[in-house]
């Protein structure tokens, strides 16, 4: 059930109550919700003596759950308990708030205090009042309390960027994307941050990326994350799409990413071409600083290295005298399940080296051997 008695709660209480009412954390990890580091699948019971700011807070916390883009991944049983939860402190929360009284004409309104108006003031944000509400002059009227204000900055991407935690980081396992359609880096700044923090912490990320040590595979190919140095446009692309999930991972809703949480990014053309996989090592508890990313390097996994390579049969290396580096590279464990290998100074399919392969390659015994 909706817990309609919720929009009284911001005119029924204090201003510190209020405050206490939007100090909502731990409110959902990877899927499974929690409220105050109690599992909904645990039984949350539902103390009877509870004020109504506990009770505020409490609601206030599922509606904010349920705006988390993680809430669908949830379980169900998590949102029946929920469902079931809230409809136990609506109950309650119906006997504490001020019951309406009558006007002079009989009809009942709730007794309210006069109401607060919260909004950010700074008119280059996102959330700025006067952008939702009725502005004279695009001012907002005198008596506003200040809030926390909201930014976004489009930085460009010409490709795909998959950021994701797993050994592999296909396009088949959870992440994150960057892309042409998603290049936006988003967060709120409490007046900690100066306006050109974006701008410092890209320049970080990017002096990491121009530091890649040249390893992996390299063809004589245009597309750009194959070429032994990174073109100074893929440099600055690249730095666009980590930023913005730097940004948007420090400032997601529940702020609860103090480190980078992604390990892996493989980078894919708009048609779904990978162009490279690159391992990241973050610096612990920086995320949303420019040093938030300590090293980045080369690293293919077999299936992404699989999937690079298949269109790239013929493809002749960038540096021919590469080849016995790259042959021993291919021939270790990790990619014993990598179909292409390295033939004078080309990407080549492996010679099928067992089993039926191995049957019919063989010379045919042929009838005159037989009678002999």
């Amino acid at each position: 059930m909706a817990c309609s008695d919720i929009t009284r709660c911001d005119n029924s209480l204090t201003a510190a109550a209020i405050n206490v009412v939007l100090d909502v954390s731990n409110v959902l990890s990877y899927g499974e919700c929690t409220i105050d580091g109690i599992k909904l699948g645990d039984r949350m019971l539902v103390d009877p003596n509870s004020t109504a700011e506990d009770l505020c807070r409490r609601l206030r916390s599922f509606k904010k759950i349920k705006k988390d883009r993680k809430w669908k991944k949830a379980k169900q049983t998590d949102k029946d308990n929920l469902k079931k939860l809230e409809g136990e402190l609506c109950d309650l929360l119906k006997n504490i708030l001020p019951e309406p009284v009558s006007n002079n004409g009989g009809e009942e309104v709730a007794s309210q205090p006069e109401k607060i108006v919260y909004g950010c003031l700074d008119p280059a944000a996102t959330n700025y009042y006067c952008k939702k509400n009725d502005c004279v002059d695009n001012q907002p009227p005198e008596g506003i309390e200040d809030v926390t204000c909201e930014y976004s900055q489009e930085l460009e991407v010409d490709n795909i960027y998959l950021f994701c935690d797993s050994q592999e980081c296909t396009q088949d396992v959870p992440g994150e994307r960057v892309s042409p359609t998603s290049d936006i880096a988003s967060w709120m700044n409490n007046g900690a941050l100066d306006n050109d923090h974006i701008y410092n912490v890209k320049a970080g990320i990017k002096k990491v990326i121009e530091d890649i040590d040249e390893t992996g595979i390299f063809l004589k190919s245009k597309k750009g994350f194959y070429t032994r140095q990174l073109p100074q446009q893929l440099i600055n692309e690249f730095a666009n799409a980590l930023t913005v999930m730097v940004f948007n991972t420090k400032f997601n809703e529940d702020n609860s990413y103090k480190t980078f949480p992604y390990t892996k990014v493989t980078v894919y053309t708009r048609n779904s071409q990978p162009l490279g996989q690159f391992k990241i090592e973050s610096n612990k508890d920086r995320n949303g600083e420019s040093d938030s990313i300590r090293k980045i390097t080369m690293h293919d996994s077999p299936t992404t290295l699989n999937n690079r390579l298949r269109d790239e049969v013929g493809t002749e290396l960038l540096d021919l005298t590469h080849e016995p580096k790259l042959l021993k590279h291919l021939k270790h464990p990790y990619f014993k399940d990598v179909r292409f290998t390295v033939k004078d100074g080309k990407i080549v399919t492996k010679d099928i080296q067992e089993g039926l392969g191995v049957v019919l390659k063989e010379e045919p015994i042929g009838l005159a051997k037989l009678l002999k």
